[in-house]
């Protein structure tokens, strides 16, 4: 299932693949939702920085091998730590009972969901917290994984974004050049969530705070400070030219 730029988008934290198959059977008829499925918390929390949640959905207990595991719990905290997340919709399930007044109380849990519960019930909770989402805000970082680290950058301090060989160039405002693992256009576009970074050609996008101008007729564009030009895709050009100048 391909994610689209419109689409509202759930995180999934379940380590059960019984119940998180189930979880993913009994929302999948919901319109225009996208689906991010985690199995630990490690998981989970880079796919909240790299993507903007509308909802979560989480087990409390993620780590069955450790007695009285909260990991969830611990994850839903460090969720509330992110401006962004703040106020973003959480529904908890669990089978735990200890945790439900410090679910709603200090995490501000949309709903508590003790298991086994009525998935017709739990669906409408999730339309309902799909409807009360907060705006989205462009990622002031841009964040990336290599060899199990999560690393990121300003996306202030970065001037365009280059993919050649299936790998990702970032060229920054300090004149660096960082490779980073393949992603393709579609989806940095996602995840940063800005309409300052524009798409101008088919391995190309550019920030348009660093455009010092444009030349149409030849296609390309001159970037600010000595960081040359690039190419405006044939294909391209209309759209490019028609979102830079409404950012």
């Amino acid at each position: 299932m391909r994610m689209n730029t419109s689409d509202k988008q759930i995180l999934i934290v379940e380590d059960n693949n019984k119940n998180m198959e189930k979880l993913c059977e009994v929302l999948k008829d919901i319109k225009d939702v996208y689906i991010h499925k985690a199995k630990n918390s490690e998981q989970a929390y880079r796919y909240a920085l790299e993507y903007n949640i509308d909802l979560f959905i989480v087990d409390i207990i993620l780590n069955t091998k450790v007695f009285a595991d909260i990991s969830g719990l611990k994850f839903i905290e460090s969720i509330r730590s992110i401006n962004g997340y703040k106020f973003t919709p959480i529904i908890v399930t669990t089978s735990l009972e200890d945790p439900k007044f410090h679910a709603y109380s200090n995490l501000h849990c949309f709903r508590y969901y003790e298991k086994p519960y009525d998935y017709a019930e739990f669906k409408k909770s999730v339309v309902e917290a799909l409807e009360y989402t907060t705006p989205k805000k462009a990622k002031d970082f841009y964040y990336y994984k290599d060899d199990g680290v999560i690393y990121s950058i300003k996306t202030k301090n970065i001037v365009y974004f280059q993919t050649n060989n299936r790998i990702t160039y970032i060229k920054c405002k300090n004149g660096k050049v960082m490779p980073t693992p393949y992603k393709s256009n579609k989806k940095i576009l996602l995840e940063l969530n800005s309409k300052k970074f524009l798409r101008c050609s088919n391995n190309t996008i550019v920030n348009a705070e660093y455009i010092e101008g444009i030349d149409k007729s030849n296609r390309y564009v001159m970037l600010v400070d000595g960081f040359g030009t690039l190419e405006i895709g044939p294909k391209l050009k209309k759209k490019f030219l028609e979102d830079f100048f409404k950012c």
